[in-house]
């Protein structure tokens, strides 16, 4: 259980001496799990999902993320659970926002208040609430605990889907031109939480069945909630593209780039693990060209453990020639580009 000097300014101080990032936003994501642990405690039904359920899926908080985002079963009556936990520290009350939705997906969406510490003023954490069947095919339970919080010994779990499930659902939001987040509504920065995400995921692969199920499931749920005529391949080819524009630096789809560029540019105060850069953007886009290259053939996903055993491929005759350069700056990346190119162009 997370204790109360989690959400003191003292703390948010001493967690901003150590990782050098932005105060606001460290605490957005101490108050975030409180909410997380408060619609837990009063019992409500959920499995927890998004970009922040990864600072307790992996080993480590790689990315703050500040939203908590649950999906519920058709049906379920929230609004018991959400006044109860409303009630509990560090939180005062609640709003419900509601918004016209964009497409047919059952959403609500509701603002939790609390006292900011770093404000002196009141200030929110959002909930948002997805009503729908879960594609997941395996979920676990994991602890609300990780190293940016503190907490006692009584442990409180959330359900939350398994590594490779939370890939395939995402997989679908970096997709830019189908099903994922869109270009063109300043969103730059969610598209590359999503690259982030995924690439970060598919280190994690131990179930590559459960991956491919919970996307095919995922995937036609977003084409039909979107009503758009995209097909599982469309999707996959949408993500491939999209990390040849990332990898080519704009030889390829040259008026994407500079969208990709500023989400790269922007995303570097969300990330704990790295000094994140447009040079890291195009080695994780080698490796989730290649996992989506495999998803499109049918093909295993197989980790390249030799990488340097491709420094000498030859991908003159490809039409994507010019991300040979990778040859030079990532012996993995460049091998993951071969591998792509040899998977999809054969």
């Amino acid at each position: 259980m997370i204790t109360k000097e989690t959400y003191t300014l003292e703390y948010v101080n001493t967690l901003r001496e150590k990782y050098k990032k932005d105060p606001s936003l460290l605490e957005r994501v101490l108050f975030a799990f409180g909410l997380l642990e408060a619609i837990t405690r009063v019992g409500m039904p959920f499995i927890f999902k998004g970009g922040t359920s990864l600072m307790l899926i992996l080993d480590h908080p790689l990315r703050l993320s500040t939203d908590i985002d649950i999906l519920v079963k058709p049906g379920t009556d929230v609004d018991h659970y959400i006044n109860e936990a409303a009630k509990i520290f560090p939180f005062k009350t609640f709003d419900e926002d509601r918004r016209v939705g964009k497409n047919n997906i059952e959403k609500r969406h509701f603002k939790f208040i609390y006292d900011s510490p770093l404000r002196n003023d009141d200030f929110y954490i959002l909930l948002d609430i997805v009503f729908a069947d879960s594609p997941y095919l395996s979920t676990q339970s994991c602890e609300i605990k990780n190293e940016l919080l503190l907490t006692d010994n009584t442990p409180i779990t959330v359900t939350v889907p398994s590594p490779e499930c939370i890939l395939g659902d995402k997989l679908t939001a970096f997709a830019p031109r189908t099903t994922g987040v869109p270009f063109g509504i300043d969103k730059e920065l969610e598209i590359i939480k999503q690259l982030f995400d995924v690439a970060t995921l598919s280190e994690k692969i131990d179930d590559y069945q459960n991956l491919i199920s919970t996307y095919d499931r995922a995937v036609l749920d977003e084409i039909g909630y979107r009503d758009i005529t995209a097909t599982r391949e469309d999707v996959l080819r949408d993500t491939i593209r999209s990390c040849v524009c990332i990898i080519g630096k704009g030889v390829y789809d040259k008026d994407d780039f500079p969208l990709f560029i500023k989400g790269i540019r922007s995303i570097g105060g969300h990330v704990l693990s790295m000094k994140y850069s447009a040079t890291i953007a195009a080695e994780q886009a080698s490796r989730v060209m290649y996992l989506t290259s495999c998803m499109l053939t049918g093909q295993s996903f197989t980790p390249i453990e030799n990488p340097e055993a491709y420094l000498h491929a030859n991908i003159s005759n490809s039409k994507y020639k010019k991300l040979s350069y990778m040859r030079n700056q990532s012996a993995e990346a460049f091998a993951y580009i071969v591998e792509s190119l040899r998977i999809i162009e054969e």
